[in-house]
């Protein structure tokens, strides 16, 4: 059999066997290709038959033989190897455990019976680490720290005990579950020996985040030569992994929580076990736009790569190896080879269907997440796209929820699976006031108004879900088909599709529901190859790519590089110097600046006007997208729909 078919009939009898959630499989998965060392992964071809009935020794052997055919393993560790697959598709002791104690515990039939075949199945008692020996007590199963360490790998034992006392107290790691996690970063770093070490638990009492004492463990498994150091990130996060919940148990204890209190708790163990880096993303820059009429807001995300066009940001977002499909399919959780190792997700049923809910580890505003379907299926956005945003947030009314239009070029960079994204954040655009008011008659108790705002946006207001999803179909398909050439608007073409909608829902405190509805197109033209209603060339220097939901309301993601622009720009302007070419493009800002300020300033008065300059170019750009330039132009788009009056 291939490696793949081999790695999936291993699943298949966990999860006959050794009781594996539904929800850990994709992390077992993740956990397999890794231990073997697998970058690539091709759904295989198991046999559930053959795969339920077979002993533990047919499954591994057969594994084990393909990684060593593939050059993964060798004959020699092939015995430790076999063990270690077995315990990452196994119950943690502390679930065993539970279940046993359920049961009646030693002495109890059924429990015994339980423990008979549950032995058998997972082959316990024989540790995949020497330093490390299984044993079955009264109270189940337990792993523990056997034999002496190496001297020389004393700070690592210390960094890693640090960790796990850190663990104890923040993750919710179980006392049952110490020595196992602790042999399983053991075997990350390829350790095969550990002594116990004397922490100092108040310093680490102290903490609300792991950074120091992930730096410690990667500082010093370099310095032991356990590890490369272009290795020691992704070293780190599969330790944190390993010191984290599964995602079956991350689920139940979310489930288990109502609105706020569910998102606050998911939010807070991914900034804990590491995965939501928040140390960094509080170094980037943000700040509002006070001369700004809208009063927008912006930051320089450090931690997001650019992407500079629609191709380079499908590019970027597809995963090397081909798998998973892009960066936020379900197979991403545990996997180390995108880098999610510590990611943790929960489920949701929206429109009755299946979708999870995770934290963006780029955090773009508070509490920043994305809905993501269980099936890798494009972008797309019809009535069900309405009702799924109502579902979520009837669930988590204190977030907001919203969709980029499916079109290259006009924000959504993951056009190839269908999500949505929203935090617990009130941006700019939801405190804008109606411009001009409407009448929708079928139903007229329901709220319709063109925004005062930069681009094009409709505010749909009803407590009614059918309502809100009728009055939302209405526009959508009539500015999918709204051509007007006087106006650079063109609805379809030999190229494809041009006009889509970008959906934001909202749960006001009344209990009704708030729908802003932004009109979007990505047609081009010969003055404008990049998008007639994209960034214009004279301000792309601040931002080139696609303007998508969280720019359309008034939240712009800028790139990285701007933090070292800005300083170059502010030594120009105090020194009264020319820019120099690598900030040509900058140089309408410049004279602008210059224009407003006056040339004599000093540093502190620069980085004022500076970031005066990027809201109005903000600004400018809001209106380059807007498809009607005035709300009067959008009222009337909507009247000319025939289901429309003026109020």
């Amino acid at each position: 059999m291939d490696i793949n078919t081999c790695i999936d009939e291993l699943i298949e009898f966990a999860k006959n066997n050794l009781f594996l959630d539904d929800l850990d499989v994709n992390f077992a998965r993740s956990g397999l290709l890794s231990v073997l060392g697998l970058k690539e992964y091709k759904a295989g071809k198991p046999n559930a038959e053959r795969a339920e009935a077979a002993t533990p020794d047919k499954i591994l052997s057969a594994l084990v033989n393909a990684a060593v055919s593939a050059g993964l393993a060798t004959k020699e560790n092939a015995p430790l190897l076999r063990a270690r697959l077995l315990e990452t598709v196994a119950l943690k002791p502390s679930q065993f455990n539970d279940l046993y104690e359920e049961l009646g515990g030693m002495g109890n039939k059924k429990a015994d019976k339980f423990l008979a075949d549950y032995l058998a199945a997972s082959e316990f008692g024989k540790s995949s680490n020497p330093a490390f020996m299984e044993t079955v007590t009264e109270e189940g199963l337990i792993v523990t720290a056997a034999g002496t360490g190496k001297d020389e790998l004393a700070p690592v034992y210390l960094a890693i005990d640090e960790l796990i006392y850190y663990a104890e107290n923040n993750l919710l790691l179980d006392v049952f579950d110490v020595d196992f996690a602790r042999r399983e970063i053991a075997n990350i770093l390829g350790m095969d020996s550990y002594a116990a070490q004397i922490i100092d638990d108040e310093k680490i009492d102290m903490l609300d985040r792991p950074d120091v004492l992930v730096a410690a463990l990667k500082s010093t498994a370099v310095e032991a030569g356990l590890i490369k150091e272009e290795d020691a990130q992704i070293a780190a996060d599969s330790v944190m992994s390993a010191l984290s919940l599964k995602p079956s148990e991350i689920n139940d204890l979310f489930n288990g929580l109502n609105g706020k209190k569910a998102t606050e708790f998911l939010y807070d163990y991914s900034v804990k076990n590491y995965y939501i880096k928040k140390t960094a993303l509080e170094s980037n820059i943000r700040f509002k736009s006070d001369y700004t009429k809208g009063g927008l807001e912006l930051t320089i995300n450090k931690a997001r790569p650019e992407y500079a066009d629609a191709a380079a940001a499908a590019h970027g977002n597809t995963p090397s190896g081909g798998y998973p499909q892009c960066s936020i399919c379900a197979e991403n959780e545990g996997f180390v080879g995108t880098g999610k190792a510590a990611l943790r997700t929960v489920t949701l049923e929206l429109d009755g269907e299946e979708w999870f809910w995770q934290y963006s580890p780029y955090g773009y505003l508070g509490k920043h997440g994305i809905a993501v379907s269980k099936q890798h299926t494009p972008m797309h956005v019809d009535a069900r796209t309405v009702r799924r945003l109502m579902d979520f947030v009837d669930r988590f009314p204190h977030f907001f929820i919203g969709c980029n239009a499916a079109l290259p070029g006009a924000g959504g960079s993951v056009l190839s699976h269908d999500h949505y994204q929203g935090g617990e954040e009130t941006l700019p655009m939801h405190k804008a006031n109606g411009a001009v008011g409407l009448v929708y008659p079928k139903y007229p108790l329901a709220e319709v108004e063109v925004l005062d705002w930069y681009d094009s946006v409709i505010r749909v207001t009803s407590q009614s879900r059918q309502v809100l999803t009728e009055i939302e179909e209405d526009i959508r398909k009539g500015w999918e088909s709204y051509t007007n050439r006087s106006l650079g608007i063109v609805a379809k073409d030999e190229n494809g599709q041009h006009n889509a909608v970008s959906l934001t829902v909202r749960k006001l405190g009344n209990g009704r529901y708030c729908l802003d509805i932004i009109l979007r197109s990505n047609i081009t033209s010969k003055e404008y190859p990049d998008g007639v209603f994209h960034t214009h060339p004279e301000f792309q220097a601040l931002k080139k790519e696609a303007n998508g939901l969280l720019e359309a309301q008034g939240l712009f993601i800028l790139p990285g590089r701007l933090e070292y622009q800005m300083s170059v720009l502010n030594d120009c302007l105090v020194n009264k110097t020319e820019l120099p070419d690598e900030l040509k493009d900058f140089k309408q800002m410049y004279k602008e600046i210059i224009k407003e300020n006056g040339k004599e300033m000093s540093k502190v008065e620069a980085s004022i006007y500076i970031k005066a300059e990027f809201g109005s170019v903000c600004e400018r750009i809001l209106e380059n997208i807007a498809v009607f330039k005035t709300p009067e132009e959008t009222a009337d788009f909507l009247t000319q729909l025939g289901s429309f009056e003026r109020r």
